[in-house]
């Protein structure tokens, strides 16, 4: 089987370093491709060597692959900026409910309290740095533990807020949340996006991200955001 090489140990960056940045992209990705190129390999080897078509599981297996490939692209991007569409209304308690709605079946509890909140901002962008936060939540939080998703509004912006009963940070990791890639998770399991690039999302349209954590005591993401025009005149 054809493989690319793969760092077993990728570096753990430092703020500003492109060149680490760089290696750790590269990292990522060639993992990912590899399981590209390894399972069309093994299809076409089964192909020309039986004749006929038992190769579904790895065509699904590069399929799924790729899906990953493109959606750390997505990932990556978002963190950048550069794929920002031109803004539109977007409802972010639609959004929230669409995005929580597939959740509830994972073994945690998630409450939404949601108003109508309407921004201008590119929706995908807004998924993605909701998403962000949701997966973020999940992965902190035990099975039973409680998610929260709340927003209130003000005159002119819209407090959004994800709540989770997790561990909690302590201060030195709090401290270093939101760099990029740096992440909590063992075994490779996190990349340390998901922080970066919904702040990345919020001041960009000119609003921030705030985060809030004590060990045993869960953390609280919570994005400020400004409201759609027709809303914030009202």
């Amino acid at each position: 089987m054809t493989e690319l090489p793969i760092s077993p140990h990728p570096p753990s960056p430092e703020s500003g370093s492109i060149d680490v940045f760089a290696a750790q992209v590269a990292h990522d990705f060639n993992n990912l491709l590899t399981g590209i190129l390894g399972n069309l390999e093994l299809m076409q080897n089964r192909v020309r060597r039986n004749g006929h078509d038992d190769y579904e599981s790895y065509i699904e297996g590069a399929r799924n692959a790729g899906g990953r490939a493109a959606a750390f692209a997505q990932r990556l991007l978002a963190l950048s900026g550069r794929n920002t569409g031109d803004p539109v209304p977007t409802d972010l308690a639609r959004l929230a409910a669409e995005l929580v709605a597939p959740l509830r079946d994972e073994g945690h509890v998630i409450e939404l309290d949601m108003p109508a909140a309407t921004i201008a901002c590119d929706p995908v962008q807004a998924e993605i740095a909701l998403g962000e936060l949701l997966e973020n939540a999940i992965a902190a939080t035990p099975p039973g533990g409680r998610i929260t998703v709340s927003a209130t509004l003000g005159p002119r912006a819209v407090t959004l807020t994800v709540r989770d009963t997790g561990a909690g940070m302590a201060p030195e990791t709090l401290a270093r949340a939101g760099q990029p890639f740096f992440t909590t998770r063992p075994n490779g399991t996190g990349r340390g996006l998901g922080l970066a690039i919904a702040r990345r999302f919020a001041t960009g349209l000119g609003g921030r991200l705030d985060l809030a954590s004590a060990r045993g005591e869960g953390t609280t993401a919570t994005l400020i955001l400004p409201l759609a025009a027709p809303q914030a005149a009202s």
